[in-house]
């Protein structure tokens, strides 16, 4: 039998797994633990024919890297089709792992239009006004009676319809004259997606010529100053319209740095920028438009608006073209906003047919789901704890951060990103390192962590682990990993306690949500896991420490950062997002605040363990 490997062929013979047959061929593989399927570091990447994960696999990858093809060579029984990449090129980057969405697409229907007209030209027996001369040669080519044309385009009219003898390009949005160009040639056309979260933001910048992705970049949140969650920031703009300004003035300039980097990583102007589709959490929406956030934290939640809008960059402060549509996705209820709905969007191919549940993990956790029949949709504040927020040693997903954890006999095993000194932990490696002390019995299925002791504590943990427990500032604490001037990263009581409550909360809305619906675990043909935060999680972990309801491990899918997927989707075809606003209508948003069945569920789901439904 014959597959590809980094574009070459390779014959496998019977019996052979492919790291064997790897091996045999002199490619470059990891191979540790000699194929027991203990290290996972025999990472390959498999571009066509990849088979279901393996038991170990989801032990040892994350969903990011399941999603995108990653295995084990040691678990993988090659088969005829079958084509992968290993070495330097099967490893898998962060930043491409934030966006599943195409590199390219039509964008037919995104919704803006050129054309290229030669205006008559003004004589003492044609005296229109140049504003008139335009509007009446664009209605000759086919185009409304209705069009309309701004103040600040007016403005520079009448000097831009003689640069090249009245030839001009303009770009519209339905009736409306965004821009007037000198020449009768195409003019370069850009869109950007943009994904305001409440920890980060990231911006995709599309040609909306061709269709192809150009440019993304992310960075945090500049609202994160004054305050890690939403509850947080509501309290701080509720203080006074100054700081809703401070708000407002923050996430709009940390969108504008975005475009400056990704138009200059381009090489293009952002003025050629002339639409913009926007995805948030309701919270995230009002700020970013400087709206009234007082009546978001009063029952019954209300908001200021749930309906889709179309405004300009002007108004929004964005430094796009100033005419530029930005295009808002309208809010479900409550704290249910447009990311769930983009997330929804972005991650249609994986909820086609059948009953799935989707759950955007986030400092505000949102679940959608649907029967094939109806749709529902519900927010649970999960808090920070799962962004490295509010965690002794806690930090974002960067260079020296612990993102994967093995506790065994002889010790502990640590991932770090970047491959340097641990400097402390993000939001994935607090859950596998949980999983993985709860485990090996560090911690108890309540989250105490163990009296080293204690007799029975000595008899079943190995000394090495035993040394590892003690007292610290905030009670008990385990040593990750030791600093060398003495700065250990450690988890501590409070931190797990911490983790609890975010995961408790999430698996509680699971289970109100299955409540409501009538639908069990079992009947569920999915759950999709959204969120850059997603991405990387181990998804086994995350069916152990009860985050998620038990179900078989192939049910778990990962959609990647589908809001922002969906926010692109938008961006390329307007079509889609018109479908998307009646589906919205459509959607029963679920209120969890006050409700008895979820507050008794998340007492429930603090314990340690897989939840078993």
């Amino acid at each position: 039998m014959l597959i590809k490997v980094n574009s070459e062929s390779l014959v496998v013979t019977e019996g052979e797994n492919l790291m064997s047959a790897l091996l045999r061929g002199n490619y470059p593989v990891t191979n540790i633990c000699n194929g027991r399927g203990t290290c996972g570091k025999c990472k390959v990447r498999i571009i066509s024919a990849a088979p279901e994960p393996s038991v170990v696999e989801y032990e040892k990858l994350s969903a990011g890297e399941l999603a995108t093809g990653i295995r084990l060579a040691c678990q993988v029984e090659p088969r005829p089709g079958m084509a992968l990449v290993c070495g330097d090129s099967g490893t898998v980057d962060r930043k491409a792992g934030l966006l599943f969405a195409p590199e390219q697409a039509n964008s037919e229907y995104c919704g803006l239009r050129q054309v290229q007209v030669e205006l008559d030209r003004p004589t003492l027996a044609d005296e229109r006004g140049d504003r008139e001369r335009l509007l009446a040669k664009l209605q000759e080519n086919g185009l409304p009676a209705n069009l309309t044309i701004g103040l600040t385009q007016l403005k520079t009219l009448s000097s831009i319809l003689r640069q090249e003898k009245f030839a001009v390009t303009a770009v519209l949005w339905d009736q409306h004259i965004l821009a007037v160009l000198p020449g009768k040639e195409k003019v370069p056309v850009y869109g950007a997606a943009i994904d305001i979260g409440t920890t980060n933001i990231a911006v995709a910048l599309y040609d909306l010529e061709s269709g192809k992705r150009v440019q993304l970049a992310a960075a945090e949140n500049g609202q994160t100053r004054y305050g890690a969650d939403v509850i947080s920031r509501i309290d701080f703009a509720n203080k006074g319209s100054d700081n809703r300004v401070l708000l407002q003035e923050a996430v709009a300039g940390t969108i504008n740095r975005l475009v400056e980097d990704v138009c200059k990583a381009a090489g293009i102007d952002s003025s050629q920028i002339y639409k913009a589709t926007v995805v948030g959490n309701t919270t995230m929406h009002h700020l970013f438009l400087g709206l009234d956030v007082s009546y978001l934290a009063l029952s019954p939640f209300v908001s200021v608006c749930n309906t889709a809008l179309e405004l300009t960059a002007g108004e929004v402060g964005l430094a796009l073209q100033p005419q530029a549509k930005v295009v808002l996705f309208p809010n479900v209820g409550g704290f249910v906003g447009g990311d769930t709905l983009g997330a929804v969007l972005g991650s249609e191919e994986l909820l086609a047919k059948g009953r799935h549940l989707l759950i955007d993990i986030g400092t505000n956790c949102e679940l959608y789901l649907q029967d094939g029949a109806n749709m529902w949709a519900c927010s649970t504040a999960a808090g920070p704890a799962f962004e490295g927020a509010g965690i002794n040693h806690g930090m974002r997903a960067q260079p020296g951060a612990i993102e994967r954890v093995l506790i065994d006999e002889q010790g502990v095993t640590l991932s770090v990103i970047g491959g340097g000194t641990a400097t402390g932990i993000c939001g994935s490696g607090l859950i596998e390192a949980v999983q993985q002390m709860a485990r090996a019995g560090i911690i108890s299925r309540s989250g105490m962590i163990s009296n080293p002791n204690d007799p029975a504590v000595q008899d079943q943990l190995a000394p090495e682990l035993i040394s590892r427990i003690r007292d610290g500032e905030q009670k008990r604490e385990f040593v990750l990993a030791y600093g060398p001037d003495g700065n250990d990263v450690v988890l501590t009581q409070r931190d797990i306690s911490q983790l609890q409550l975010a995961k408790g909360a999430v698996c509680a809305g699971i289970r109100t949500l299955l409540d409501i619906s009538g639908l069990s675990i079992d009947d569920l043909d999915s759950i999709v896991l959204a969120g850059t935060f997603a991405t990387h999680l181990n998804l086994a972990s995350t069916v152990d420490i009860g985050l998620i309801p038990e179900l078989s491990l192939h049910k778990l899918k990962t959609a990647g950062n589908a809001a922002h997927a969906g926010a692109v989707k938008a961006l390329l075809d307007q079509r889609t997002f018109a479908g998307l606003q009646q589906q919205a209508g459509n959607i029963r948003h679920v209120e969890l605040g006050g409700s008895a069945t979820f507050s008794n569920y998340f007492m429930e789901s603090m314990y340690i363990e897989p939840c078993k439904l």
